[in-house]
């Protein structure tokens, strides 16, 4: 812990003598939105200039609060650090994508690790509090609340750091997806924390992640506004974070994980606040309660073509598409109100286009064909939502390759439903 800390202060006393630079080409108006923190200037009021920190110790005090959002209602952490106080069990979790997963810095020197092992450090009593790292490469909210049962309360956590402002888009399909996540972990009484993030060229989602965060007091950490803020006044670049367009380096991940301390610190010493009761949800496409089906939890009507195992990191419990067995349909039965397909996607190469049929209630319900091959596609795992419905329904779903795409690969990675 002290090679960490000393880490972390030598980088903020060093990065102070930088010169602002672009946030890796990004346009100056882009930092200056509307979403940053207003830099250290005199106010468009006429007030008098915010008085700027002096020393280099200072200015990493000040990007310390300038991360910490809020602290939301302080009970259910709190509730948590006692437990681990008194020797009970405590499971921290973080969900989220290759940040979280470590990427650049190693299972040993990510935020996540880190944090956890300063909240073990500070609040446990031995052995006591342990750790879940969920993080996937890729993984935006939606693909997250498939994954939540698996990958995280499957562990039982107390509490829980979500991290997507990277990975997701702005639209209905990710705000409800990630409103899920929040509100199935808050039913499960789990502390939920939300971590927001950015990229080099500015771009974060955590202003719709604000807005749910807000409606149900949660904390929220963002070091998407405390960059902002120290770019703004000429103390980081962006190279001095990162050394690609999206994940912290080592130095970087050290410096999320302060943000994450201060917050344990903050939080622990503050006033109690009880959580408020459960607000009506803001979106109405909200999805709790996900079951993720793989070989080893579904068996399907018929398997046709398809064998068993799947090459996703993550997602081997899949089936894979053979090309010798006669393009026979892949059949999956389901009761639930909404249903997805996870599927692998690739950039290149010999991968088809699916062709999927869904039938609802006996009658077809949707039938459509799913490009395996993206721009974006680097052998991820993708998502395709099969069915919306109201109440519960019985689904049949028929997957084979389409017309023309019968002599290449694909892979089903996993059935979901609600």
């Amino acid at each position: 812990m002290a090679i960490k800390r000393f880490l972390a202060l030598a980088a903020a006393i060093a990065l102070s003598s930088f010169v602002l630079s672009s946030c890796g080409g990004s346009d100056s108006s882009a930092a200056g939105s509307s979403a940053a923190p207003a830099a250290v200037s005199e106010a468009s009021s006429g007030s008098e200039p915010e008085k700027l920190p002096e020393t280099d110790e200072e200015w990493h005090s000040a990007m310390l609060s300038k991360s910490l959002v809020t602290l939301g209602a302080t009970a259910p952490i709190q509730q948590k650090i006692a437990k681990a106080q008194a020797g009970e069990e405590v499971t921290v979790a973080y969900l989220g994508g290759s940040i979280t997963e470590g990427i650049s810095a190693g299972d040993s020197r990510c935020y996540a690790r880190l944090s956890y092992e300063y909240f073990a450090e500070k609040f446990g009593t031995g052995d006591n509090v342990k750790y879940v790292n969920a993080g996937l490469s890729g993984t935006p909210s939606i693909l997250g609340n498939l994954r939540l049962q698996r990958d995280v309360l499957d562990h039982e956590p107390d509490i829980c750091f979500i991290e997507f402002a990277v990975n997701d888009g702005t639209d209905a399909d990710y705000q409800a997806a990630y409103e899920s996540i929040v509100r199935t972990l808050l039913e499960k009484d789990v502390a939920v924390v939300l971590l927001f993030s950015v990229t080099a060229d500015d771009y974060s989602a955590q202003d719709y992640m604000k807005q749910i965060g807000t409606a149900y007091q949660l904390p929220m950490i963002s070091y998407c506004d405390a960059l902002r803020f120290m770019f703004e006044n000429n103390r980081m670049t962006w190279k001095d974070f990162s050394n690609d367009k999206s994940h912290p380096n080592v130095n970087g991940h050290a410096l999320v994980a302060e943000m994450v301390e201060h917050y344990f610190d903050e939080a622990a010493a503050a006033e109690s606040v009880e959580a408020p009761a459960m607000p009506a949800q803001l979106n109405s496409m909200c999805d709790v309660g996900i079951t993720l089906l793989e070989n080893d939890a579904i068996t399907p009507e018929s398997t046709g073509s398809w064998t068993e195992g799947s090459t996703v990191a993550s997602f081997t419990k899949g089936w894979t598409y053979d090309p010798e067995g006669g393009n026979e349909p892949l059949v999956f039965k389901f009761k639930g109100k909404f249903g997805y397909l996870v599927y692998k996607e690739v950039g290149s190469g010999d991968f088809g286009t699916l062709h999927v049929k869904v039938s609802c209630d006996g009658e077809v319900y949707d039938e459509k064909d799913i490009k395996t091959v993206t721009s974006g596609g680097w052998g991820n795992p993708q998502v395709s939502l099969l069915a919306l419905q109201v109440e519960e329904k019985e689904y049949e779903v028929e997957i084979t390759m389409a017309a023309g795409s019968e002599e290449m690969q694909g892979e089903i990675l996993a059935i979901a439903h609600s």
